[in-house]
């Protein structure tokens, strides 16, 4: 018998052994550093430039190799996956998250690592990006994460199917009303009567922009109750209808997937505007990425979308957070030191992988004037203009996840655009889903009760600010839209 138990431990000893092996810090000599984030195979540079950047900073071994190797998983790169490891103690150590949703998602639920301290120690705080993505990086003060790219979307323009046409070319500031006009003349001229329509003046537009540029937010001033029932956001959802199904410069989503297009380059959205079936598209500028890969470049022009009274423009970002799990948070704090390095940033401006990290390296030949690329000269500047001067980050409520709300608002607003439902049944709907959510966040959270009580006792001041025609006291406002809106406006004090 004791030799049974004997051989029982020796085998357990040996599988013990082997499942220890399969640890990659078993094999190698310095910390792995696990980065979740998406297939791209950019990153496989990104990987091999960021050991580069450790040993020409001196993070190094006594033999001069990298201090910290950096391998990805791309496999765990759906939120899904996330969200299951990171609750069961097995996350990556630097995971991708895109926007201040899932940033605050994936605080709330205490799996992050504050960054701040060592942000503003090692060069990758707020002052390292743009001022407007404090909302997607910031939570209640604290920083928990640092962009890998940003995006500030604005209309690439077909410069060849305006030619084409004998079209005038957008304007680049421009309202709503010009938009419709030269919208419709577009059409008028890129369709021959009688045929199925096939040429668009714009394959969308953004409709949050819109009712932002006529000064609404999804949100009241203290993020206590959604304000979308307003006939402002009942004016933009009737005018966007109004593209799509009667002067048909905006084509419906039955339109679009009507369109014969292979297999290629870019995918759809860029293949028909390289064609010249959408003469504008809203877009990133990673969009050029794929441009790139035609073989014929295209003339592009970039103009901003058409606003009210109010231009803004909407800044977001794939960003990097810290697993509050990890093994080896010395290390990951290399990582973000290195994304706002001109190292990693110059990768981005070669790219065109949207906008790099840090603006710094927004500016100089390599990135406003491609040597390959002479179609692009005179666009990039743009974005990036966009982004430091009217781009404004998200709104979110703590009384209600933003998740929810995309889902509230673009149901509803589906059911517009596919005529189910009137533009004024659809911002009521919107608003009372919205508010409900709410409503179930406070019966779940009783914590956030008093707060929740506090901010609707300053709405109550502003509401009574607003009627007696007086200036709003911007130290109650919590929203960073209409607190940035009243600024601009001279409407806040």
């Amino acid at each position: 018998m004791k030799y049974i138990f004997l051989i029982v431990a020796v085998l357990l000893s040996l599988f013990s052994f082997a499942t220890y092996m399969r640890f990659p810090d078993a094999k190698s000599e310095v910390p792995v550093l696990f980065w979740v984030t998406d297939p791209n195979p950019a990153r496989t540079l990104q990987v091999e430039t960021f050991k580069k950047w450790l040993i020409k900073h001196g993070h190094v071994t006594a033999d001069g190799k990298p201090a910290v190797d950096l391998r990805i998983d791309a496999a765990n790169g759906r939120m899904a996956k996330k969200i299951i490891q990171t609750v069961s103690g097995v996350g990556g150590d630097v995971m991708d998250l895109f926007n201040g949703r899932y940033v605050r998602y994936m605080d709330d639920i205490g799996v992050l690592e504050e960054l701040t301290d060592s942000a503003k120690e090692m060069g990758f705080d707020l002052s390292k990006t743009y001022k407007a993505l404090e909302t997607e990086l910031v939570v209640n003060g604290r920083q928990m994460a640092f962009p890998c790219n940003v995006v500030c979307s604005l209309l690439l323009v077909n410069k060849d199917v305006f030619e084409k046409y004998g079209q005038p070319l957008p304007p680049e500031k421009w309202t709503i009303d010009e938009f419709e006009r030269l919208g419709k003349a577009y059409v008028k001229a890129a369709n021959e009567p009688g045929k199925q329509q096939t040429n668009f003046y714009a394959i969308g537009v953004d409709y949050t922009l819109m009712h932002r540029s006529m000064g609404l937010s999804i949100f009241n001033e203290t993020l206590t109750a959604s304000t979308l029932d307003d006939e402002r956001y009942v004016k933009t959802l009737d005018r966007i209808s109004k593209w799509i199904h009667e002067d048909h410069i905006i084509p419906t989503e039955a339109e679009i997937r009507s369109f014969n297009v292979g297999s290629g380059y870019g995918g759809l959205t860029a293949q028909l505007f390289y064609r010249g079936n959408f003469a504008m598209i809203y877009t990133g500028r990673y969009m050029l990425i794929q441009l790139r890969r035609f073989e014929e470049p295209m003339k592009l022009g970039a103009v901003s979308v058409p606003f009210d009274h109010y231009p803004n423009a909407r800044i977001s970002t794939r960003t990097s957070a810290m697993y509050k799990g990890g093994n080896h948070k010395e290390a990951a704090k290399l990582f973000y030191q290195y994304l706002a390095s001109e190292d990693y940033n110059m990768l981005i401006v070669n790219d065109a992988d949207a906008l790099p990290p840090n603006p710094e390296y927004a500016k100089g030949e390599a990135f406003l004037r491609p040597e390959k690329f002479p179609n692009e000269w005179g666009i990039h500047e743009k974005f990036v203009n966009q982004a430091k001067t009217i781009a404004i980050g998200g709104v979110y409520s703590p009384f209600v996840a933003d998740a929810e709300v995309f889902r509230s608002t673009q149901y509803y607003y589906d059911r517009v655009v596919n005529k189910i439902s009137s533009p004024e049944e659809a911002a009521s709907a919107t608003k009372l889903a919205i508010d409900k959510k709410i409503a179930l966040t406070l019966r779940e959270k009783p914590a956030l009760q008093e707060m929740y009580d506090k901010l609707t006792e300053d709405q109550k001041v502003i509401d009574q600010c607003k009627t007696e025609g007086k200036k709003i006291p911007l130290r109650l406002v919590r929203n960073p839209f209409l607190k940035r809106y009243y600024k601009d406006m001279s409407m806040g004090e």
